[in-house]
């Protein structure tokens, strides 16, 4: 079932709160969305190594391929995530290594 190639991960920001979203076989629907963006950051790779490792039945662990700093950089820097409230949908990847 394990697969050597990145989860996708939707990000948006809803309602005040920053939403992350996986859709994928080795880990099921995810969703997760908090009001600081690092909180919600850190319970999606938990949720992401979670899934996997009991899909799997052994140890997993999800690395975002941008560590926080870079992702929050990158989305500030982006014209549309720097409107105010304007919906930002964006991917990018999660890896995973049992």
């Amino acid at each position: 079932m394990y697969q050597d190639e990145p989860i996708r991960v939707a990000y948006a920001f809803r309602d005040g709160a920053h939403s992350f979203r996986a859709a994928d076989p080795r880990t099921g629907d995810v969703q997760v969305a908090h009001g600081l963006p690092e909180i919600a950051y850190e319970e999606v790779t938990r949720t992401l190594s979670e899934r996997v490792a009991g899909r799997l039945g052994a140890y997993a662990q999800a690395r975002p391929q941008l560590a926080f700093k870079e992702f929050w950089t990158w989305l500030q820097m982006n014209p549309i995530a720097a409107m105010p409230n304007t919906p930002c949908h964006v991917e990018f990847a999660w890896e995973v290594r049992p």
